[in-house]
């Protein structure tokens, strides 16, 4: 952080000094009559007032000249200073996420792993009662899972940054795929106390790429499970908007708070400062998102919903007609 500190004020001098020439620059050219004048008198030089009107008519008309070329320029300057201090913004910004993304990343992988071997240490040590060991195993095994979601979003974001989002989307029932994608979650991720519904009523047919939106999905509940607050009630729904088939996923946590809506979707933007942070991600949750959504055509969005909670829409093209392909299966709320 201290060398784009040291170039931004570095950059704030060199603007400064410019705008004090610039200035000296009028005032030069405002008084150079009386200027011109002061120094013929001293010089012995008498003008007649045809010949003082005269020069101060060529000196008003230099003075006006200067105005029009001065304004070009200084609106060029304006320019170009706003597009540095983007520039340099945009560094101090970038600066900032490779800090957090450091400090997430190394408490994320100790974390686990720290865990895990004390779990597997403990049963390979004959230390644990054998009611007990099943437990262990679970938890060990829930710690390694917690990895490898962290590794397969810093592979994804890092092919998405590259090569962009790959999809296959096809005709599917967004109603079904959710009811069905819910059921697995309860059954493979860990949700701790928070219970997940599904609000899907009706059929949305709807086209998609199924893996992608399983991973969207996974995120979304991930990111509502961790932020939204222990014993709460996580529903995913579907339904159709306009000639958009929208998947929505709704917490009862404290929502946005303080945060930016648009902020919140950037890589490694958790909202904190990591090096306080508890909570576990390294911030790549929510951009995974946007960028599977865009891939799609189509678009995410961040709210406060209504009654309290957060909630993030994931708008997708809708399919004219019923879907291709039925997934029935998992009709009901978990």
């Amino acid at each position: 952080m201290i060398a784009p500190r040291r170039k931004l004020y570095t950059y704030l001098a060199v603007v400064g000094l410019y705008g004090v020439v610039f200035g000296w620059w009028m005032v030069f050219f405002i008084r150079q009559s009386d200027y011109l004048l002061r120094r013929m008198a001293r010089a012995g030089v008498e003008l007649s007032q045809v010949e003082v009107t005269a020069l101060r008519a060529a000196s008003d008309e230099s003075m006006r000249m200067f105005l029009f070329e001065g304004t070009f320029l200084g609106l060029m300057l304006a320019a170009s200073v706003g597009l540095v201090w983007r520039s340099l913004h945009r560094e101090i910004s970038v600066h900032r996420q490779q800090r957090n993304f450091l400090s997430a990343v190394t408490h994320e992988l100790k974390s686990p792993l720290a865990s895990a071997r004390l779990y597997i240490e403990s049963l390979q040590l004959g230390r644990v009662p054998p009611e007990k060991r099943e437990r262990y195993l679970t938890h060990a095994l829930e710690d390694i899972d917690r990895l490898r979601h962290m590794v397969e979003d810093l592979l994804l974001s890092a092919r998405m940054a590259s090569t962009g989002p790959k999809i296959d989307p096809e005709r599917m029932d967004l109603a079904s795929f959710a009811r069905e994608r819910v059921a697995h979650i309860v059954h493979e991720e860990s949700l701790g106390r928070a219970r997940l519904a599904v609000n899907a009523p009706e059929p949305v047919p709807a086209v998609f790429d199924p893996k992608a939106l399983e991973t969207v999905m996974r995120n979304l509940v991930s990111n509502a499970v961790k932020y939204g607050g222990g014993d709460q009630e996580i529903v995913v729904s579907a339904r159709a908007e306009g000639h958009h088939a929208v998947l929505s996923v709704r917490d009862h946590g404290p929502g946005l708070g303080a945060a930016d809506p648009h902020e919140i979707f950037e890589p490694f933007a958790r909202g904190g400062d990591e090096n306080v942070r508890t909570r576990p991600g390294v911030g790549l949750g929510l951009y995974i998102v946007r960028e599977l959504a865009r891939a799609h055509g189509g678009s995410v969005r961040a709210r406060n919903a209504e009654g309290g909670g957060f909630q993030v829409d994931v708008s997708l093209p809708l399919a004219g007609g019923a879907p291709d392909r039925s997934q029935d299966k998992g009709g009901r709320a978990a």
